[in-house]
């Protein structure tokens, strides 16, 4: 059986993952919104939908909303949710 280490681990392995490169800077710019939830600073939309986003979610998930994001990036674990 594995533990929840090796399972999150492997997790970053699996098909369709979201890892972007940024330069210090960038990282800087984005640091204040790393902690923040999905419901604080509601000010930016989706690039797929239009739908309202957080400021977290802007510079973390790609500019999508959740749902957008998890269909973009993570295909199979939306099909599993669905079974």
């Amino acid at each position: 059986m594995k533990n929840d280490l090796e399972s999150e681990e492997n997790g970053l392995w699996e098909e369709g993952g979201f890892i972007k490169q940024m330069s210090k800077e960038e990282l800087e710019k984005k640091k204040k919104s790393i902690d923040m939830t999905h419901d604080e600073d509601i000010n930016y939309n989706c690039k797929k939908c239009n739908r309202k986003i957080s400021l977290h979610n802007r510079d973390w998930h790609d500019g999508m909303c959740d749902e957008c994001f998890d269909e973009t990036y993570y295909p199979k674990s939306k099909k599993k949710e669905k079974k």
